[in-house]
């Protein structure tokens, strides 16, 4: 059995590193491109609403003012929805 050098273990050491920088770099160049193409995405979803702000500000009003009721009438129904609502967000960003 072979028992690594300071020297073996240093290279290894600085071999992680680079890879790790590597990774890092992709990653970065990969974040970017998402960005963009969210930022494109939301710019054109921003445009869609625009154009259309005056029955989409009416179906959102109708759609609160539905909520609102909803919840008012089942407040367990809708505390425990909302938990798992929270709970689904937490596990897709812990990904």
């Amino acid at each position: 059995m072979h028992t690594p050098t300071q020297a073996e273990i240093e290279n290894q050491i600085a071999a992680l590193r680079d890879e790790v920088a590597s990774l890092t770099k992709s990653l970065s160049k990969s974040g970017s491109a998402a960005y963009d193409r969210i930022e494109d995405r939301a710019s054109d979803l921003y445009g869609y609403v625009q154009d259309r702000s005056p029955e989409v500000v009416r179906e959102l009003r109708k759609q609160a003012r539905y909520l609102e009721r909803s919840a008012r009438e089942n407040p367990v129904a809708s505390l425990t929805l909302a938990a798992v609502v929270l709970l689904l967000i937490g596990a897709l960003f812990r990904r």
